[in-house]
């Protein structure tokens, strides 16, 4: 079996070519597709000799054991002739278009984002279900942000609370030197100050996962007519072709018959119900094939909704597609990473202990509170940079991870 790679600048380039084509099936898929999956003429099925039911009933087999158990995908790096209709045979990948439409479902989240031809290698790539990972990824950066959160200010009311006999000190000294209004304003500070920091830091923890969890829902939201189109156009295309098929058998069964060509009759019923170029091979494309093309694709935005009827197994995967990227979105404001980039700034920094000020300056005393603004500062920006380093990268390391998997798999299928 032929293994690929997928290069991770090759798939962002056509996801954003196909990002906008919304899969939904046209009124008109099943008379379109009619031609290719017909059951046979009287005069083709006259000249070949009577069909074996169990060899027709095999092939279906081995088609069926591609959908669940093959570890290939064969036109994924770039489309190549023949590919989609080696990779999906009977769905109608031989026309125009065919190859290309094959290449973007191996690239495009919209499509399905295949790894493999087999669902249960595709599924042992990803691990499990993607939405569902990156859900759970998402709740314990919330608990880990909560947590930190928790702890800075913990450790703000803590260190108020040993430096406020230093604080109490100087405000004494500076109070027996007749300085009442800068004793009180030390005194306020050592009392006031880490409270405020602490509420502060619970306030940076709720704002974080207060806006993580609205941009995410929102994306969610945003995303579901799209994933609701996709399963709705894979019922409402595949439904029809499969009545209009069901009908060409009868009608090719019953006109062999009038003319009393009983193996032609013979033949009709069992390609068309036992065959993989019939219902059964049908059903399989529709459920846990990649679908049915039913006309040229030239134009991915344009073509693939009216021209393609997504399988179920497209829907579910463009689904969790769709949820896992609407679940990685970002706050369009990111006080993200605050709480932990100011707790890690204050850790390097640890708070100095107010002195005695003696000289009567207030100014000595201010200069001996903790640098409180200055470090926050240098926080926020940490975090920015931080948070767009992160979002720059994202899209090449999760491309580089499925790489890794699949090539994980490979050495795994070799030994």
């Amino acid at each position: 079996m032929i293994q690929t790679f997928r290069a991770p600048l090759t798939a962002g380039t056509v996801a954003t070519i196909a990002a906008a084509a919304l899969i939904a099936a046209p009124a008109d898929n099943s008379s379109r597709l009619l031609a290719a999956l017909a059951a046979p003429s009287n005069a083709q099925v006259t000249l070949s000799a009577w069909q074996n039911p169990i060899v027709a009933l095999l092939d279906s087999g081995e088609l069926a054991e591609n959908y669940v158990f093959g570890s290939y995908y064969n036109g994924g790096d770039v489309p190549t002739p023949g590919a989609g209709e080696a990779n999906w045979p009977y769905a109608g990948f031989d026309q125009t278009g065919g190859d290309l439409l094959n290449y973007l479902l191996y690239n495009t989240p919209e499509l399905g984002d295949y790894f493999y031809v087999g669902f249960l290698e595709n599924l042992v790539a990803e691990a499990y279900l993607p939405a569902v990972q990156q859900l759970q990824l998402n709740v314990v950066d919330y608990v880990s942000v909560v947590f930190s959160g928790l702890n800075l200010a913990a450790r703000e009311l803590a260190t108020g609370v040993w430096d406020l006999p230093a604080a109490a000190l100087d405000a004494v000294e500076l109070a027996v030197a007749g300085q009442f209004s800068e004793a009180l304003t030390v005194i306020s500070d050592a009392i006031i100050s880490p409270i405020v920091a602490a509420g502060q830091s619970v306030l940076d923890v709720g704002n974080y996962v207060l806006s993580n969890v609205a941009a995410r829902a929102s994306a969610v939201i945003a995303a579901l007519p799209q994933i609701l189109t996709t399963f709705a156009g894979s019922v409402i295309g595949g439904v029809p072709i499969v009545a209009q098929q069901a009908i060409a058998i009868v009608t090719g069964v019953v006109s062999s018959l009038s003319t009393l060509n009983f193996e032609g009759a013979w033949n009709t019923a069992v390609n068309g119900l036992l065959g993989p170029s019939g219902i059964q091979g049908t059903l399989l494309n529709l459920i846990t094939g990649a679908g049915i093309q039913t006309g040229p694709i030239l134009d991915p935005e344009t073509d693939i909704p009216t021209n393609f009827v997504p399988s179920f197994r497209t829907a579910a995967q463009a689904a969790q597609r769709t949820l896992t990227g609407a679940l990685e979105t970002k706050p369009a404001t990111t006080a993200s990473s605050v709480p932990a980039a100011r707790s890690a700034a204050r850790l390097g920094n640890p708070t100095p202990t107010p002195s005695a000020a003696l000289s009567g300056d207030a100014a000595t005393a201010a200069a001996d509170s903790p640098p409180a603004a200055e470090a926050e500062a240098e926080a926020k920006d940490t975090a920015r940079t931080t948070s767009a380093t992160a979002q720059a990268d994202a899209s090449d390391h999760r491309a580089t991870k499925r790489d890794r998997i699949r090539r994980g798999s490979a050495n795994r299928a070799g030994n």
